[in-house]
């Protein structure tokens, strides 16, 4: 026996085959959390896109002295939209993460359990380091767009 249990507290029994099931299925959890990171980040640059480019339109409008009702909703609201979507994929995207991390702590625990009776095997997996670089680019995209509509919120504010 070794130091994983079922749900009700029983010690469960290292098999070949448990392994195998076990590891694909923490393999599985974690290629979906990437997956998800990674669509996450591809809407919000899509979606930051056309916000910039609607928004970068209406201030062509800038000049003109009549300012339609809509053009000023839009002026407030895409600057709205475009804080609020990166915000929203950081959270998402640290929630992902730590789902992440967590399965990558189970995987290391089964490999020394693994270890621990005696079998050979030789764990892989990036370190830790490889797993919070490949996290930067997401969390830096969405906190970079959520800053660049702060700004522009605050200027539209200050005119």
């Amino acid at each position: 026996l070794y130091p994983l249990a079922d749900a009700r507290g029983r010690r469960l029994e290292l098999t070949e085959d448990f392994l195998i099931r076990k590891l694909e299925a923490i393999a599985s959890e974690i290629k979906h959390e990437d997956n998800l990171i990674g669509q996450r980040t591809t809407w919000l640059v899509m979606g930051q896109s056309f916000l910039f480019a609607a928004f970068a339109s209406l201030l062509q409008q800038g000049d003109v002295t009549v300012i339609t009702r809509g053009v000023r909703l839009m002026r407030l609201l895409i600057p709205l939209v475009g804080l609020l979507m990166p915000v929203l994929v950081l959270v998402a995207v640290i929630g992902a993460s730590y789902a992440i991390w967590h399965w990558r702590a189970e995987h290391d625990r089964l490999c020394k359990a693994v270890g621990d009776q005696g079998f050979e095997w030789t764990p892989f997996g990036p370190t830790t380091w490889v797993t919070v670089s490949g996290q930067v680019l997401p969390i830096a995209v969405a906190f970079g767009f959520a800053v660049a509509w702060t700004v522009i919120l605050i200027r539209l504010q200050a005119t």
